[in-house]
């Protein structure tokens, strides 16, 4: 794993949901421009406190993150 800062634009309004173990968390996804044409998509995963400040946010919101990141990459055909 890498630890990273990573900064950019939430992609959709980040929905607070309910675990089976009673506790919260949020998945979002984030658009980073890394100086290429297209930006990159990185997605995350946030739980109890953070997920609920996250929830609050919306399209369009800037969001800087620090954690740690699993590099894997999808290829559309």
């Amino acid at each position: 794993m890498i630890d990273a800062l990573i900064s950019g634009k939430l992609i959709r309004t980040p929905e607070l949901k309910t675990g089976q173990s009673g506790k919260h968390y949020t998945n979002f996804l984030l658009s980073v421009s890394v100086g290429e044409l297209k930006p990159t998509i990185v997605s995350g995963m946030a739980f109890e406190l953070i997920a609920e400040r996250l929830a609050k946010l919306q399209q369009g919101d800037p969001l800087a993150v620090i954690g740690s990141l699993k590099p894997r990459s999808l290829s559309v055909l």
